[in-house]
């Protein structure tokens, strides 16, 4: 799975998929990249987060399911960058 790629052509890490069984059809559907960003901004490196398009966050954001933290450093780094 090391090289399955989600909408976006993000590349799939499969140490954050390790509590969940996807099929490999739904790794790129938009259901599961919303599901798949909110895990990467909380759990993902630097260097996964740093692949994933700014504009591509910003358009997310609000649908992702993650801590109040993690959402407002988003906010703050989209705001000002």
């Amino acid at each position: 799975m090391s090289q399955m790629r989600t909408l976006y052509d993000i590349e799939v890490n499969p140490a954050l998929l390790w509590d969940y069984n996807f099929k490999p059809e739904e790794i790129r559907g938009e259901q599961f990249f919303v599901w798949y960003l909110g895990r990467l901004l909380e759990r993902g490196t630097k260097e996964e987060v740093k692949k994933v398009p700014l504009k591509v966050v910003a358009d997310y954001l609000d649908r992702l399911a993650i801590s109040s933290r993690v959402r407002r450093f988003w906010n703050w780094y989209l705001t000002s960058a």
